[in-house]
């Protein structure tokens, strides 16, 4: 009967799990060793596009207020415009009456001193 578990052959065994187990952990902090500055790099670019990004949005709100006031200006002096134009054609259907009446009173009293200087001839 074979004895288990005893024995140069099972330190052997043991040792070179313990090996490869300590070889493989050593390894894995290389690895992530290497990889770290890759790693902090991509994480400053990420951090550097996102500020960037928020300069973008804090200038894009700036204008767009900008705008926002710059359009309300505009409309209340559009508005303004309208109102004066509106007096403007008002004013002018009033002259455009008054000629109106003054030309028919024209046409009256030219059509009046026609008749009364044929009535004075007679």
């Amino acid at each position: 009967m074979k004895r288990r578990g005893g024995g140069y052959g099972f330190l052997v065994s043991t040792l070179v799990v313990v090996l490869i187990v300590v070889a493989a952990v050593v390894l894995a902090g290389l690895a992530l060793l290497a990889l770290r500055p890759r790693l902090e790099a991509r994480r400053r670019e990420r951090e550097q596009h996102r500020a960037r990004l928020a300069r973008e949005v804090a200038g894009h709100r700036e204008e767009a207020s900008t705008r926002g006031s710059s359009a309300a200006d505009a409309a209340r002096e559009a508005e303004a415009h309208r109102r004066v134009a509106a007096d403007h054609v008002a004013k002018a259907q009033e002259l455009e009456d008054d000629a109106a009446r003054a030309q028919r009173a024209a046409a009256f009293h030219k059509q009046r001193a026609r008749e009364s200087g044929e009535e004075l001839e007679r």
